[in-house]
């Protein structure tokens, strides 16, 4: 705890000398939206003073105010999704007095210049970003009723899921639960496992989440490990101004198995969940209260499920630009464990010693992020986060009960600085520390700190480059220390409106996870040993690529992406002198995934029909055996139509993953999973109906899923068959 008092010390500090600080006049006003809508207010609009770091949103009503603006003209930007972004230059603001400037946004469903700020840590257009970067929003998680984060990601262009693993660009295989080359970010914060540097889903009630920012390629030369594949950042949404109430529920029927061989179970499998939501303010203070529970039967044998998710978020607004966000969140889950099947045709029973398995986890977390205007021209932020993970399994007839502890402590302090109109620096400082005692793993500590730093410079009106550097330095109780310089280098041109071509390199790492280094015991079913002598990943990564938008309903991106990977870490299967089978990770030497991607997206009828299309071609090869990598797929397919008229919606989504070349065979030659290596195209076509009567007077919404309705029988994970047809039905009621 002594360790606490300074670091909210100097937040307090930074609070009253930003307010001693504080200046000038005001802007205020409400934002609207033309056409159909006419007069009614928007609320989340963003609303930056462009030269300046200030910023600010709209209410529920419309409504904003930005305070403490420095007397002069100025240029605001208004920008939400869904809406064309407007600028409004020489808006005259005068010592000591408000001035009142309403503004009147047109419909753009097709959005290229939307506010997102996981690319270079703070704010900025989409279309000024150079690298690659989906954003998945708030409406689109709720219309295909994603339970977890990593069901909301499966139709971003570039991603792939294996089981619970998500890989962005081929840059991961499947590592059975070990380790992650993509970063999560909770509100901008690192949020992995301390013990096996996974990234755990579910913690994160999806609820409550406003979007999701996906940035592809390598990004540790501004957060380190873990993004040396990429960086997803989970924000949460904002607390309205307005008390608002969300009741939700959700009731789902698994179809019977395509083959009576497989039907193993005599009842209908159903899943269900609820889930209530409050926020209201006091004064300057908001509070946002989650409660969820989901309850699941599972479709395979021994594979029922029980979540419960406790969430609360509260944020102190000390003025227009100064504020303390505080997040809690707390899930307990309880259930059996399908590791994989007993054979082709009992491919939803599991092998007799998995019968009884059983796993429970209860994981919490705590954050603060505190955001203060220092001046005109300069923001800091720091961020503090704490995730507890305590899980275990239990497998009765072999093995006993293992259990895993950990806590992982992440702390940034950092700052945005406006040298000027062209030049903008980003700098700031990391630290993380994990501690873990684990029966598989081993009791260790470990940690690190690191320096960082990143100029953008504006050369002209056309062209953008931005350098950067991180300096890492970890340790995790192996061989030795590891620390290493992290530089990037990119441009973006913009040779004319809507266009936007832009080039990137930069370097990655990731320090091996506990888990890796460290596991002794036994998974599915065989021996596992460490290596202490693991190094630490390295890679280097380029990307260049053209951003287009064709009108306000059309827009097309395409990228050329290349890894070349050192010391890559992969899972392998080994004979021991003894003629046992054991699972170790290794160093690859060499690999290298390259490859390109596009994505589409078209608006028809003003908006009312939407479409987009993703495509991702991958070519992922261990260089140092003249093989391919496993688990990775060289083609993905992701396109979706959507369509509203009225207070009717209606969706179509569809998902092609090309069949694996490579698994791990030696499961299958060491008949540990039989009929292993059957696996074959992904071919997933979901459709949705909905209907939202708000307009009608009623606060009710419902929806109803079909989820793999060609009932498609596919494995993303050697030995799991993934859900059949499956039958939601969504209602939700705001108050």
């Amino acid at each position: 705890m002594a360790m606490r008092r300074p670091f909210w010390s100097i937040l307090l500090l930074l609070v009253f000398c930003s307010k001693a600080l504080a200046s000038g006049g005001s802007v205020a006003g409400r934002v609207t939206s033309k056409g159909e809508n006419d007069n009614e207010g928007l609320a989340g609009v963003t609303i930056l003073l462009q030269g300046t770091v200030r910023g600010t949103t709209t209410n529920t009503k419309g409504e904003y105010r930005l305070q403490d603006v420095s007397p002069g003209e100025h240029v605001l930007v208004f920008s939400i999704v869904g809406y064309r972004r407007e600028s409004r230059a020489d808006v005259l603001v005068k010592e000591g007095k408000e001035t009142v400037l309403d503004v009147s946004l047109t419909q753009a469903p097709i959005q290229s210049e939307q506010i997102v700020v996981t690319a270079s840590k703070r704010e900025q257009s989409l279309s000024e970003v150079p690298v690659s970067i989906s954003v998945l929003d708030a409406t689109e998680i709720q219309q295909r009723n994603a339970q977890t984060i990593d069901d909301a990601l499966r139709y971003v262009p570039g991603v792939n899921i294996t089981g619970s693993q998500l890989n962005i660009r081929g840059s991961s295989g499947y590592s059975r639960g070990a380790g992650s080359r993509v970063l999560m970010l909770l509100d901008g914060v690192p949020f992995i496992a301390g013990d096996t540097g996974e990234l755990n889903f579910e913690s994160i009630p999806a609820g409550m989440v406003d979007r999701i920012e996906v940035v592809k390629g390598a990004s540790s030369a501004l957060y380190g490990s873990n993004a040396l594949g990429g960086v997803i950042n989970v924000i949460t949404k904002p607390i309205p101004d307005t008390p608002e109430t969300i009741v939700r529920t959700f009731a789902g029927l698994y179809n019977k198995p395509s083959y009576v061989s497989w039907d193993w179970s005599d009842i209908n499998r159903y899943y269900s969940g609820e889930s209530v939501s409050h926020s209201f303010k006091s004064g300057d203070l908001g509070v946002a209260l989650y409660v969820s529970r989901q309850i699941d039967d599972g479709y395979r044998q021994n594979d029922e499920r029980r979540r419960y998710n406790f969430y609360v978020k509260t944020k102190e607004q000390y003025s227009s630009s100064n504020s303390l966000t505080l997040n809690f969140g707390l899930l307990y889950q309880y259930g059996g464990q399908f590791l994989y099947w007993r054979n082709l045709d009992s491919a939803l029973i599991p092998p007799a010693l998995q019968m009884s398995d059983n796993v429970k986890s209860i994981r919490y977390y705590a954050s603060g992020l505190y955001n203060g205007v220092i001046s005109d021209n300069m923001l800091f932020t720091a961020k503090l986060l704490w995730y507890h993970n305590d899980w275990g399994y239990e497998t009765i007839h072999q093995y006993g009960r293992s259990e895993s502890i950990s806590d992982m402590i992440n702390v940034d302090a950092g700052s945005t600085l406006l040298l000027s109109r062209t030049n903008t620096m980003t700098f700031g400082f990391s630290g993380d520390f994990d501690m873990v005692s684990a029966d598989l793993f081993g009791d260790h500590k470990g940690g690190g700190a690191a320096l960082y730093g990143q100029d953008e410079l504006q050369l002209s009106d056309d062209v953008t480059v931005t350098l950067g550097v991180r300096f890492d330095f970890q340790a995790l109780g192996l061989s030795k220390p590891s620390g290493q310089a992290n530089p990037k280098a990119a441009v973006a041109y913009t040779p004319a409106a809507g266009t936007t071509l832009r080039a990137s390199i930069g370097r990655g790492f990731r320090m091996p996870s506990v888990a890796e280094a460290f596991i002794a015991g036994q998974v599915s079913g065989l021996s596992t040993l460490p290596n202490a002598d693991l190094r630490p990943e390295r890679s280097l990564s380029y990307e260049v690529g053209i951003a287009q938008a064709l009108t306000d309903l059309a827009t097309f991106d395409v990228a050329g992406f290349r890894t070349d990977f050192d010391d890559l870490i992969e899972p392998g299967i080994a004979i021991s002198n003894g003629n046992s089978a054991y699972i170790q990770w290794r160093n690859v030497t060499k690999a290298r995934v390259q490859g390109f991607e596009t994505s589409f997206k078209f608006g028809f009828f003003d908006g009312g029909l939407l479409y987009s299309l993703g495509y991702t071609y991958v070519y992922p090869e261990d260089i140092s055996t003249h093989d391919l990598l496993k688990y990775r797929p060289r083609h993905l397919l992701y396109t979706s139509l959507y369509g509203h008229a009225g207070c009717l919606t209606a969706g179509a989504d569809f998902r092609f993953v090309s069949r694996v070349d490579r698994i791990d065979n030696e499961f299958v030659e060491l008949g540990i999973i039989p009929d292993g290596d059957q696996r074959q195209d992904i071919l997933v076509t979901d459709f949705r109906l909905g209907a939202d009567f708000s307009s009608l007077g009623l606060p009710l919404s419902a929806t109803m899923n079909v989820n793999n309705a060609l009932q498609r029988n596919y494995v993303e994970l050697i030995g799991n068959i993934m859900p059949p047809r499956t039958y939601v039905l969504v209602l939700e009621g705001r108050f």
